[in-house]
């Protein structure tokens, strides 16, 4: 088994699908960059010191906070566990194909984000109508996104394609699909999602992430996807 292949192939595989996140960050960091310098203000050694001080100050801020162990570590790891690496072999294993595991597990991992129907419900005052529209929002998204860790699943054999798949997404949140500011992030999104949907099967090709002595590349035992 390769382990590093089953955390860098996937992560570059899911960047390009916030292509237009990661694009209209680094036009914010540009956009400060100019303040700076329409205020005359240069890059001191003072300033990178004080830099790096925030970023190691964002850091332990981040590791003492509860909710982010909870998104970034325990959600991730458990749901991974539960959804991709129990279920998907026993659903292999009783006779369904690959691409019906993938279309199944994904139903059941979006109706377990049920659980946050009554939190919604009173962030919305109360009203059944925005609740049902900021569910139905997240059920789709999960269901997204469980197809594509399940297809990493069942394509690699690692349960560490989808778990730090799962980790970045949590961590950016929605794509971004435009900004009002700027079109390049319309641009970077639709050229993000080219770029992913060409690279999807050869950046998860068994081969990359497997050695197998037999004639089968696939962890699961066999390679056909009918």
């Amino acid at each position: 088994m390769k382990q590093w292949q089953a955390v860098v192939f996937p992560v570059s595989l899911t960047c390009l699908m916030y292509a237009g996140s990661l694009v209209l960050k680094a036009l914010l960091l540009v956009d400060k960059w100019r303040e700076r310098v329409s205020r005359g203000e240069e890059l001191s050694y003072e300033y990178i010191q004080g830099s790096l001080q925030g970023f190691i100050d964002l850091i332990i801020s981040v590791a003492s906070n509860v909710s982010a162990w909870r998104n970034y570590v325990v959600a991730p790891l458990t749901e991974e566990l539960v959804f991709r690496a129990c279920m998907i072999p026993l659903l292999l294993c009783g006779g369904f194909k690959p691409y019906t595991a993938i279309r199944l597990c994904p139903i059941f991992f979006s109706l377990a984000h049920l659980n946050h129907l009554m939190e919604f419900y009173s962030k919305q005052n109360f009203s059944l109508i925005k609740t049902f529209m900021v569910v139905g929002l997240q059920l789709g998204y999960t269901v997204i996104f469980g197809s594509y860790a399940s297809f990493l699943y069942i394509r690699t054999g690692h349960l560490l394609a989808p778990l730090v798949a799962h980790i970045f997404c949590n961590f950016m949140g929605l794509p971004k699909l435009f900004s009002r500011r700027n079109g390049m992030v319309s641009v970077a999104f639709v050229a993000g999602m080219v770029g992913f949907l060409w690279l999807l099967f050869p950046m998860t090709h068994p081969d990359l992430y497997n050695d197998r002595s037999d004639s089968c590349k696939c962890w699961h035992g066999y390679c056909s996807w009918s």
